[in-house]
């Protein structure tokens, strides 16, 4: 299954989309078991994330769920990610973890103590506390500048039906040469894929053309617009490099509820079998920061 569940929304009120706010403790239990039950063995948690890994931690998710955790923005005066890393041990209450993850790669590359910080991953590494250690980024840039400074095994990615920066045939050979897996996520850019043209905040005006091309695509193919989003990464598309389905390793996906859940595991069986060419979903892609990157969105 290379479904993993993102758990942002368990500790915030994530998402320009979410109506429902922070999902409570109930939920989250009810949520886990049902991913248990559908396959789903990878949990994407950090310490940013609110309260979600305490919660995580008193559902006791890590007996049945590889975690990933993230240490957050370090101050120039920080000198050790150890605290953040012991404190995300001590609220998922377990020993280790599958994956630690820079949260902001600038703490990699310009921090001061960037090389003491490398250091410390690979310590926690060596000591069997982490199996494998990267960084979230934003921009295929950052990805050639971490991949100079050092070796890393995974980063986590936005990728999505506008979004395909990251899916582009250098940037798959990068990864395959430097032997790094892709975690996907944003791959329904916060909910934005899916709000009617009539509810879209005006924000959003400049582009109404691009995510109407995308509601034409499912009407034209007979899908839902889930089923669209997920068959970016679904399927075994020819990017002409045959090895992709083991480079993007995991699609990170957040939901409020159950049922949320059980229509995307459902929807990205049928996306898989979603008769779409390569050229239909690369026509869609698009380059404006504006629009793909909702940390610059003004809504």
């Amino acid at each position: 299954m290379k479904l993993a569940l993102g758990t942002v929304q368990f500790g915030l009120d994530y998402g320009i989309s979410n109506q429902q706010g922070q999902v409570s403790k109930s939920q989250v239990k009810d949520i886990l078991t049902q991913a248990i039950a559908l396959g789903i063995d990878t949990l994407d948690c950090a310490g940013a994330y609110g309260n979600s890994e305490q919660i995580l931690g008193e559902l006791k998710a890590s007996e049945n769920f590889h975690l990933i955790s993230k240490i957050p923005a370090l101050s120039k005066e920080q000198d050790s990610i150890i605290p953040f890393f012991e404190q995300s041990l001590a609220n998922l209450q377990c020993g280790s973890i599958d994956t630690l993850l820079f949260h902001q790669i600038d703490n990699l590359l310009t921090h001061k103590k960037s090389n003491h910080f490398f250091s410390q991953l690979l310590s926690l590494k060596a000591q069997h506390l982490v199996n494998n250690i990267g960084v979230s980024l934003y921009n295929p840039e950052q990805l050639l500048a971490i991949t100079k400074a050092y070796d890393i095994d995974k980063v986590q990615v936005p990728i999505n039906i506008f979004d395909q920066r990251f899916i582009t045939t250098d940037i798959l050979q990068l990864c395959r040469n430097k032997k790094i897996k892709i975690h996907a996520r944003s791959l329904f850019l916060q909910g934005l894929l899916f709000i009617e043209q009539a509810h879209l905040p005006s924000y959003f005006a400049p582009y109404k053309e691009k995510l109407r091309a995308f509601s034409d695509l499912a009407q034209y193919l007979s899908c839902s617009k889930l089923v669209l989003a997920l068959a970016l990464l679904a399927q075994e598309l020819p990017h002409t490099i045959r090895t992709d389905s083991s480079i993007i390793e995991k699609i990170v996906v957040g939901v409020c509820n159950i049922q949320q859940l059980t229509e995307i595991v459902n929807a990205y069986q049928q996306a898989k079998e979603l008769t779409v060419t390569r050229n239909e979903l690369s026509s869609l892609a698009d380059s404006r920061l504006g629009f793909i990157n909702p940390s610059l969105w003004s809504v």
